[in-house]
């Protein structure tokens, strides 16, 4: 039977959360998840008030012409690595919604990050040739030879658990308590020959995926590692995400899930299949996949809805990352963007806005309805309305007191004759008006 999945609402809370998808043609090497997602979010005050995620996804101005991404995220900004077979790669990051993108080095020189955590003043990296630090929020990178790591060691997956540092490798998984300095072999038994692409824990207990081995579990106080996979009947582990006790395996022929910390799985069959990269927000799950765009399923993974509107049919997705602003998709056809909608906020000291912005509505022209996003750095009261050419009040979208954070309102203009409007916003003594045209 399948097992009763019950999650709790959850608001993001942005010390680094990062997916990162590795791919070759058609074989995926591997999807980080470079933080634990339950280290990286917050429980809400009330769990029955799940806030949708809707909204039009649109397309960023991104400069590069190929199209395999990987995606990683720090608070402030979102990494993007591109690959071709001709032309190599290269690394751009963006920091917003990715209205513009910035190469990081040359081709030849710019590195592979694999796995990504924010500790408190430097970002450490896994790459396929070791760690690599930055202090200037990734825009210069240097090598590192943190003592008990091999310095060639491929670091395929971090979770920073607490004040613990996990990195996985072929065949081991390493420890670190004093920010990533030195490095402690932790556990055996796990194969050789097993590459670690996921680290998540969970119920005390730790999980690591691989990428031809399945799962295996080290306990609380336990030295060993198990190989945990009956009924796992794919073992090629790509991604690993725990939400409340409960695991969901992503492999090559779809998603498996275990109530029971591992003790057997069962393979979700209402799940689409083709799943590239998996990712747990508000209560929601959104998946990516091979040409079948995303999805998402508000009942933790017993249904799933399409989840593309604005991209291409048979988009291909291949990772997912967040910032404060929205959610990143990089897909067959660009890096696309997802503002986090209506009442969808970030609150706390990290994610929290640095300064008021009101941000230009999507879609525009627009026919009927229309997005205007916005973000507030302080509890306020929020006035926004909606005026004709002539200065006369139209609409009123928002106007009651809110918390810090960023917001997306719709605006529903379906009584409203075509021609140029604006919307003001107001909060205290900040006031943005911007121009929106209604196209019938």
């Amino acid at each position: 039977m399948k097992p009763k999945i019950e999650m709790k609402q959850v608001v993001l809370s942005f010390t680094v959360l990062v997916i990162f998808v590795l791919s070759f043609g058609n074989t995926v090497l591997g999807v980080t998840p470079s933080a634990d997602a339950r280290e990286n979010v917050s429980e809400a005050t009330n769990p029955s008030d799940a806030i949708p995620l809707s909204g039009t996804w649109i397309q960023t101005n991104w400069p590069a012409n190929n199209n395999y991404f990987n995606l990683c995220s720090s608070k402030n900004k979102v990494f993007a690595r591109t690959w071709d077979s001709f032309n190599g790669g290269s690394m751009f990051f963006t920091t917003g919604e990715g209205t513009n993108w910035t190469q990081i080095g040359s081709a030849d020189s710019s590195i592979d990050i694999l796995s990504l955590v924010m500790l408190d003043t430097r970002m450490l990296a896994g790459t396929w040739n070791g760690f690599f630090q930055s202090t200037d929020d990734g825009t210069t990178w240097n090598a590192l030879t943190p003592e008990g790591m091999p310095a060639d060691a491929a670091i395929l997956s971090i979770v920073k658990k607490n004040a613990t540092l996990f990195a996985g490798t072929t065949g081991t998984v390493y420890k670190s308590i004093d920010n990533g300095n030195t490095w402690v072999e932790i556990g055996s038994g796990i194969a050789a020959d097993a590459r670690i692409t996921s680290i998540v824990a969970s119920d005390d207990n730790l999980f690591a995926g691989s990428a031809s081995h399945g799962v295996f579990k080290l306990g609380n106080n336990e030295t060993s590692w198990n190989a945990i996979n009956t009924n796992l009947t794919d073992t090629h582990i790509s991604q690993l995400v725990a939400l409340d006790n409960i695991l969901f395996a992503v492999t090559l022929t779809g998603v498996f899930i275990s109530g029971n910390n591992g003790t057997s799985w069962e393979a979700d069959p209402s799940v689409i299949r083709n799943v590239n990269c998996l990712y747990a927000i508000n209560n929601q799950l959104i998946a990516g996949t091979d040409y079948d765009g995303a999805y998402l399923s508000d009942d933790n993974g017993a249904t799933w809805n399409s989840f593309s509107t604005g991209m291409p049919d048979d988009t291909r997705i291949w990772s997912l990352a967040l910032n404060k602003d929205g959610i990143f998709a990089g897909t067959s056809s660009g890096i696309w963007f997802l503002s986090y909608p209506n009442e969808l906020y970030l609150g706390n000291d990290i994610s929290a806005p640095l300064t008021f912005r009101l941000k230009q509505n999507y879609p525009n022209p627009f026919n009927t309805s229309t997005t205007i996003p916005f973000s507030i750095p302080a509890k306020s009261f929020v006035s926004l309305k909606v005026y004709d050419l002539q200065g006369k009040e139209v609409s009123t979208v928002v106007s009651e007191e809110i918390p810090a954070g960023s917001y997306a309102r719709e605006w529903d203009a379906a009584d409203l004759s075509g021609g140029v409007y604006f919307y003001r916003l107001q909060a205290g003594s900040y006031s943005e008006t911007k121009k929106l045209i209604l196209s019938r």
